[in-house]
């Protein structure tokens, strides 16, 4: 199976996505962090930078995005990667409700359009659906601020099929944003009906369990790492990478090394029966 290239919408992107949501948490008072990860993103051929209107401050609203804004001033437009963003959840103190009333979007993408300082958000997610709302409401505004040209894609993020069906009813979803990695495959049902109806399935946290994982399947990661000359995480990303070709590998990064890193995992193409031997040890 071919690593060089995914598919949203009409544009053809690196298989690994970036998530920068760790840049604010982690480091919110660092922004030369963030430009240097995003250089090192768009150096390496990333072409997709994943953001949400909820990744801020208790004190900044659309922090993230922000961040990203800033980031992105002196590359040209030509240059720059697809923009995804969220609407639907927020930060309020502590608390990170969610709200999928069309108000509430209208509301959350005009201010995801002034944070990231652009005219057109490239792909606009529900991060989450309301469960007080229909998620026929919530995708119906979101359409119609596609007709309205302020958001080019739309997405869903943490849905199930029946979810995704009723949202086609009112437009056209280019990607669904779920977890999905070697130790959360829960969700291969989702990427199997994304695979089925031309949706890119962007797979986040596909590294988190890393560090919990069992010893049978440590011990299959460091071996398979020293067989291809690759680390652990490249290993998983790259079994990941091979599990459909709608798939995209949406994985995080506070330090310019780890976004080549995780670049890097889509060169690698394994063995099946390295891949099968993964299988055999992953996750139920």
């Amino acid at each position: 199976m071919s690593l060089t290239s995914r598919r949203i919408g009409q544009t053809e992107v690196h298989p690994v996505g970036l998530g920068l949501v760790a840049l604010t948490l982690d480091h919110a008072d660092d922004p030369a962090r963030a430009a240097d990860v995003i250089t090192a993103a768009i150096d390496t051929g990333i072409g997709l930078l994943d953001t949400a209107s909820a990744y801020t401050t208790a004190t900044e609203d659309n922090h993230n995005e922000r961040l990203i804004a800033r980031s992105l001033r002196s590359v040209a437009p030509a240059d720059r990667p697809l923009l995804s963003t969220k609407g639907g959840h927020y930060r309020s103190g502590d608390t990170f409700p969610i709200d999928g009333r069309p108000e509430t979007l209208r509301r959350h993408c005009e201010a995801s359009l002034r944070a990231l300082n652009v005219e057109q958000i490239n792909l606009y997610h529900l991060h989450w659906a309301d469960p007080h709302i229909p998620i026929s409401e919530s995708v119906g505004a979101m359409a119609e601020l596609q007709r309205q040209g302020k958001i080019d894609l739309i997405g869903l993020s943490n849905v199930d099929t029946g979810q995704i069906t009723e949202a086609q009813r009112e437009a056209t979803i280019a990607t669904v944003q779920n977890p999905y990695s070697l130790f959360d495959p829960g969700d291969r049902e989702v990427l199997a009906y994304c695979e089925r109806h031309g949706i890119a399935f962007l797979a986040y946290s596909p590294l988190r369990g890393m560090t919990t994982r069992g010893p049978r399947l440590a011990r299959a990661l460091e071996e398979l790492a020293a067989l291809y000359d690759a680390t652990a995480a490249q290993i998983a990303l790259a079994w990941l990478l091979a599990q459909s070709p709608s798939l995209i590998a949406l994985s995080g990064a506070t330090r310019p090394e780890t976004v080549r890193n995780s670049a890097a995992a889509a060169t690698i193409t394994m063995k099946p029966e390295h891949l099968e031997r993964l299988n055999h040890h992953m996750a139920p």
